[in-house]
């Protein structure tokens, strides 16, 4: 529709605009010189409203009733009624076109898309049908509690049978990690002896009868955890059905209580990468896989980035000559409560929980001859877990792979200690760790009630709490640090105030400073060097 802005609108309208000609283009059609029996729009165009409907042809000769600019109108005689059209509807057009240079739209920070990820739509939805990972869901709502029956089942002999700990203690174990999630009580809980977890049902059919009708019969059970690695989808399902509840495997209990404690960006994107194998196998579709994919993708692109400053984070203290100490264990084995007996760093906030630590932390302390160490708090382990779990936190792990010693905490007073310690041996063999890095074990909790007599620890018994057998495990750590990072102790006798002091001070572990008695004016220093830094000070101080 073309319309002509003739003598008839009036000068003051030609001014204002000052244009002539206007062509509105819409739905893509041009109409020029007449307008469809169907057209009965608003079409807004700038700061002028045209309005128009039913009109066969425009007549120049016709004359226009309101000529208002700036909220004004056109009207026509015969308009019969209009409905507003937005300018993203239409097209509007000058016949003289004048290119305009467009900025391109700013590209999103990393927040932005990390935060895409992290609150992605698509998966989202796919994610909503899987009762067994919405943990948070569940505790939202009005229900205080959730009811949750402890199966332990135990393979009776066999290959697969466990060996170093007992049906018991396990399903203890199973019953604390269950109670970890925020809101979850155990009602009930058993060992379930079992020929294979491979099974259909894993239960024969009278044990399982046995079992759904204990379960029902509690009112206030409403999920069974079974304390196997990873349930496969037709067990899940067929479980379920059975047992007319939500049925949790450890694998997503576990990721239960990382997403509870997951607060930083890099957790929850270790987190969501974690949670992607569980619900790769239990998708069907050829269209949820591509979105799982792709969603693997990006979380992975965004946690190399994450790498890459951790990695510059390394070098900066490999640079700077700072020796690193990996502080690893099973969860709830007392490692940050270690390291900030060590450190003093009000930072480390031991935890009588589950995972309380998912975050890789670096904390500075110092050893008896004053060389600064950086202490890494990293992740616990725990049995029985899928190593595509394990594999998630990859960037925690890469800390203990890299540091110069790893000091491997066991809880001297838990009753599975031998199966605990050999769980974390495993991992770490799993790991690329080299074989010169010295593992230290130490045996934590010495103030609770040991698992065994003093005498059979050869590991180093101490307390984190009390601080009892710390000073002599320092020691000991000292002596191995100075060792791999290739550190000897060296006497200076310097001037008192000097240059020298100052910079070894600065670089060094200062061992002892003290003043000769016999003159004051030297001060005699037993410092600890690596060779490379002692060439440097030969070289800043004119040494020879």
């Amino acid at each position: 529709m073309a319309l002509f802005l003739n003598s008839h609108l009036g000068k003051s309208f030609r001014r204002t605009f000052n244009f002539k000609f206007v062509q509105v283009c819409i739905n893509s059609s041009r109409f020029t010189n007449s307008a469809p029996d169907n057209f009965s729009k608003n079409c807004l165009v700038q700061d002028a409203k045209f309005a128009k409907c039913k009109v066969p042809h425009w007549d120049n000769s016709r004359n226009v009733q309101k000529c208002i600019c700036d909220s004004y109108h056109f009207s026509n005689p015969i308009l019969n009624h209009a409905r507003s059209l937005t300018t993203s509807q239409s097209m509007l057009k000058k016949k003289k076109k004048t290119t305009k240079k467009t900025t391109p739209p700013p590209e999103d920070s990393e927040e932005d898309f990390e935060k895409s990820i992290l609150e992605d739509p698509d998966f989202n939805n796919l994610r909503e049908g899987m009762d067994s990972l919405n943990f948070r869901k569940h505790l939202s709502g009005s229900v205080n509690q959730i009811g949750t029956i402890v199966l332990q089942p135990w393979v009776k002999w066999g290959p697969k049978m466990k060996q170093n700990t007992s049906a018991q203690l396990m399903l203890e174990e199973a019953a604390t990690l269950v109670s970890t999630l925020p809101g979850v009580k155990v009602v009930a809980k058993e060992v379930v002896p079992v020929r294979s977890l491979d099974g259909k049902m894993i239960f024969g059919s009278g044990t399982l009868a046995r079992l759904v009708s204990e379960a029902r019969s509690k009112r206030t059970a409403a999920s069974v955890f079974i304390s196997v690695d990873m349930l496969k989808r037709s067990q899940i399902e067929e479980l379920e059905e059975a047992f007319g509840m939500n049925v949790w495997d450890r694998y997503s209990v576990v990721l239960g209580i990382f997403q509870h404690n997951a607060h930083t960006k890099e957790a929850k994107l270790q987190v969501a990468l974690a949670e992607l194998p569980y619900i790769r196998k239990r998708l069907p579709g050829e269209r949820e896989r591509m979105i799982i994919m792709d969603r693997e993708r990006r979380i992975r692109s965004a946690l190399d980035k994450l790498a890459g400053k951790r990695a510059l984070i390394r070098r900066g203290r490999a640079r700077s000559n700072l020796p690193t100490v990996a502080v690893v264990g099973y969860t709830n084995s007392g490692k940050t409560s270690l390291i900030r007996s060590i450190t003093g760093d009000e930072r480390a906030e031991g935890k009588n929980s589950l995972f309380a630590t998912l975050d890789v932390t670096a904390h500075g302390g110092r050893l008896p001859c004053g060389l600064e160490v950086a202490f890494i708090d990293t992740v616990g382990f725990i049995q029985d877990i899928p190593t595509e779990l394990v594999a998630s936190f990859r960037a925690t792990l890469e800390d203990a792979v890299c540091a110069d010693v790893v000091i491997h905490v066991r809880d001297a007073s838990h009753p599975d200690y031998e199966l605990q310690g050999m769980t974390v041996d495993e991992t770490l063999s799993s790991l690329p760790l080299s074989e010169e890095t010295p593992v230290i074990t130490v045996a934590n909790k010495a103030d609770l009630l040991l698992v065994k007599p003093k005498g059979d620890f050869e590991e180093h018994l101490l307390s984190a709490t009390t601080g009892k057998g710390i000073p002599e495990f320092l020691d000991y750590l000292q002596e191995v640090v100075l060792g791999v990072t290739g550190r000897r102790s060296w006497k200076f006798s310097l001037p008192t105030g000097s240059q020298e002091i100052q910079w070894l001070r600065s670089v060094a572990g200062i061992v002892s400073e003290e003043m000769d008695p016999d003159n004051p004016q030297v001060t005699k220093i037993v410092a600890v060097l690596t060779d490379q830094e002692l060439a440097i000070y030969n070289r800043n101080f004119g040494k020879s």
